[in-house]
């Protein structure tokens, strides 16, 4: 470790950037807690060492799915600082209420886990249902082999049947319907599913992966090449009132803008354990999210109670993102299984999704695609994309 200020100031960014700006950047609590991290590494490099010495095989450039050193390092860091937040405060003349202000710094600056809880909520196995064109993925990473022998394709057979497709063809009539279970019926707006499959020795492989993303969009035209039919959004969507989210909206406002502006529909939460915002141990990868727009036009809100990822109206739940990782595989040698498959798809309640139908207009309703794969050798810790 070169430089253990630039490192320890890494950590704290990467891991309690977000949470310190959402707590308005108290005065000096960064730097104290980037001082307490400096303190704690030379601990951090010995017990990181044995745990990755137990928890990999000492090939693995990545990390293993464990709470390790260095984490803990940090939140114990930030723990450590904010406990004299008040003290520092008193000695500048603000005094006030010892009570409320322990409590308030306590909740902007705790780990939020409910993203995390909810999605253990919304897990369900891995659904069958996906676009007629994509049923050829059902297989999960059928490419892996476990024999020397076998030489399976590579990208899997039908990928070329969606190569370079930006829009599946028939529009709204291209997305599934649930055929069974609690939400039969049902219309599926979004789908984000990886399969990916680590490098590996015996037989020897690259690194592969491949992304599937269907969404529903709203254009006058073709989407452009290249581009993912998902948006950015808040995973608040599914537990703030809309209003809260988007002042000024009203419900005629979001209907006019789906008739008359082109907009992709569905969008990836900033909830994911993917995105560099991390808000909790045991986030799954992708949390998807109806555009705010479809919330604010069918009138709709959070589902009260216990739950994972939903939406309702007066006649009951009307929007859910449902979540799955499964298909366990390893790298040949001795390390934990992984799942091959990861993945979340956005389900509508057919009334609701046809009015939403009528509201864009059949002209105008896309089902957005985009299918790719990647590959990568055991070395490298990037994708190159493939041609």
């Amino acid at each position: 470790m070169n430089d253990a200020r630039e490192f320890a100031t890494h950590l704290v960014d990467h891991y309690l950037g977000p949470r310190l700006d959402a707590a308005g950047s108290p005065a000096g609590l960064r730097e104290a807690a980037i001082d307490l991290v400096i303190d704690a590494l030379p601990d951090v490099e010995t017990l990181m060492g044995a745990q990755l010495d137990l928890l990999t095989n000492g090939r693995r450039s990545q990390f293993p799915d464990a709470y390790l050193a260095h984490q803990a390092a940090v939140e114990d860091s930030l723990q450590r600082a904010a406990a004299g937040l008040r003290a520092a405060f008193a000695q500048a003349g603000h005094l006030g209420n010892p009570h409320n202000f322990e409590r308030g710094a306590a909740v902007r600056l705790r780990d939020d886990p409910r993203a995390a809880l909810r999605a253990e909520l919304a897990r369900i196995p891995r659904p069958l249902t996906r676009p007629d064109m994509l049923q050829w993925s059902l297989d999960p990473a059928p490419w892996l082999s476990e024999s020397h022998q076998a030489d399976k394709p590579w990208p899997p057979s039908g990928f070329a049947t969606v190569a370079g497709l930006r829009s599946l063809p028939d529009g709204a009539m291209a997305f599934a319907r649930v055929s069974n279970g609690p939400h039969a019926g049902w219309v599926q707006i979004g789908l984000f599913e990886r399969q990916r499959t680590p490098a590996r020795r015996y037989p020897d492989q690259p690194t592969r992966q491949l992304l599937l993303v269907v969404g529903l969009e709203a254009l006058d035209g073709d989407p452009p090449q290249g581009t993912l039919p998902v948006s950015q959004a808040p995973w608040q969507l599914w537990t703030s009132p809309w209003q809260r989210l988007a002042l000024g909206l009203t419900t005629e406002s979001a209907a006019e803008h789906l008739r008359t502006t082109d907009h992709v529909l569905i969008a990836l939460t900033d909830a994911g354990a993917t995105r560099l915002t991390l808000s909790g141990l045991g986030l799954p990868p992708y949390v998807l999210a109806p555009a705010l727009t479809i919330v604010a036009a069918l009138g709709l809100e959070p589902t009260q109670g216990i739950c994972g990822f939903s939406l309702s109206d007066a006649s009951g739940e009307a929007l859910v993102c449902r979540q799955w990782h499964g298909h366990l595989v390893h790298d040949g040698n001795y390390e934990p299984l992984l799942p091959a498959v990861e993945g979340a798809d956005l389900l509508i309640r057919p009334d609701l999704f046809t009015r939403l139908h009528n509201m864009i207009d059949d002209a105008r309703c896309r089902a957005g695609v985009n299918v790719h794969h990647m590959s990568a050798d055991e070395d490298d810790d990037t994708f190159d994309d493939e041609p």
